[in-house]
Parts: structure tokens; sequence; C-alpha cells
């Protein structure tokens, strides 16, 4: 879906650009920064640019949207917060079984999930430091899934730099293979104009990735906060709080 609405979204821009520079007789000064963008019949490199560049904000815009909706796992109050309460292991088992609970009803997030893998463990063994170990083993593997599900924008991210290169060479090569028209004072402004795709191309997709790259640390940085906040909250309410006078972790 993202792919095919990716391309609507390129075409459209394309398109308008088009039109953008059919109009610029008006202002002729604007119509070099039309073609430059891609507003001509001849800015097909400019268009699979755009097209890389939606499906890359398209797919980060679902992600950060993913993330977002993981902080409503904090608000069900799952965990105590009252200073100096301790949990005994039967409330740290009760803890679980009301996530377990929670999962029936339709109510699936990320931070419960480690919650509940946390007080597993605690069940399991009793040991405390065996528990956080597990919480970093978790938190560290559902972020490295994360992390390995942007492959694709990274991909269009290389994919748009690529672009701008080959749109570079194919104005360099066309312009070299018709040189002998600087002979001529007509075939002057048609070599200009390949040396100016050549350029044009690589100046579009170094703003694309500017903007772009962006995108994408602002989302690894709403992801490292969140995963951050987990960690802190499971380990301050859950397992800095636990108490079991019969055994010594």
């Amino acid at each position: 879906m993202s792919i095919l609405l990716s391309i609507v979204l390129g075409g459209l821009t394309w398109l308008f650009l088009i039109f953008l520079n059919s109009i610029s007789d008006i202002f002729p000064a604007t119509q070099r920064i039309f073609v430059m963008l891609g507003g001509s019949w001849g800015g097909y490199i400019q268009f699979l640019c755009y097209v890389a560049f939606y499906f890359a904000i398209l797919e980060l815009n679902k992600k950060n949207g993913y993330i977002k909706e993981q902080y409503d796992g904090f608000d069900f109050n799952l965990l105590p917060k009252e200073d100096q309460l301790i949990l005994t292991p039967e409330e740290v088992s009760e803890i679980k079984l009301n996530i377990i609970d929670m999962e029936k009803r339709g109510f699936s997030y990320l931070v419960n999930d480690f919650i509940k893998k946390a007080c597993t463990q605690y069940r399991n063994d009793q040991s405390i430091s065996e528990t956080l170990q597990i919480l970093d083993v978790q938190i560290e593997n559902s972020k490295g899934e994360q992390e390995s599900s942007l492959s694709m924008v990274r991909y269009m991210i290389n994919a748009i730099m690529s672009l701008g290169f080959i749109g570079t060479l194919i104005g360099l090569t066309t312009a070299i293979g018709q040189s002998y028209l600087a002979k001529t004072d007509e075939g002057m402004p048609i070599l200009t104009g390949y040396l100016n795709i050549a350029f044009d191309t690589t100046l579009v997709a170094l703003v694309l990735g500017l903007i772009l790259n962006y995108f994408y640390h602002n989302y690894l940085e709403s992801m490292d906060s969140f995963y951050a906040r987990s960690k802190t909250f499971i380990v301050d309410n859950l397992i800095s709080r636990i108490y079991n006078p019969g055994k010594v972790a």
C-alpha cells in the first residue's frame, strides 16, 4: 500500500511541477526553479526521487505512530508508584495475571509485555539480578527488531543519493556525447540544458536526503526515548520494589 501511495504522490508532485513550469512564463525567474525540481517531462529522475522520498516518509510515519501508541501502556497503572512501597512475590504474580487479563481483552503494549516477562522470570528463580538481566535482553531484542524494520527506509535514503548521481551521469554523458553542438550558437543552450539536468538531480537528491535524514533520526530518538522510559519505569516501580525475606537475590 505504501509503495502504491508513494508512486501516486510522486506522480502528482511531478505533474504539479510540470503545470507550474508551463504557466511560469508570467514569472520567468521561477521557471528555472521548477525545471530544477523536475517540472519537465525530462524530470523522471526527480520523479523517482520523490517516490523514494514519499515511501520512506510514509514508513517512518507509520512506525512513529506505532511508538506513540505504545506510550498508552504506561497509563494502565499496573505498577505501584507510591514511595517506599514494596512488592511481595505474590503481588508480582498478581501483576502478571492482570497483564494477561488485559491482553485477553485486546490491550497489548510493549511495556506491559516487558513487565509480564520480568514477572515470569522472577517467579522462575526469584532472583532480582536475573530478572534485571532478562529485562535488558528483552528490551534490546525488541529495540533490535524495530531498528531492523527500518532497512527499507535506509535503502530509500541511499537510493535517493544514488538516483541523484545517476541523473548527474546521464546529464554529463549526454552533454559530452553532443559536445559538437558547442560550435554553434544554437547548440549552446542545448548543452547547457544537459548540464543543468546533471546538477539539478544531484541538488534535489541532496535536499530530499537531508529532509529524510532529519525525520529518520527524529524517529530513532523517539524510539530510544521510549525504550529508556520503559526500562526506568519497570526498574523503579517493579524490580527495585521486590522484597522476599526468604530469598537473597
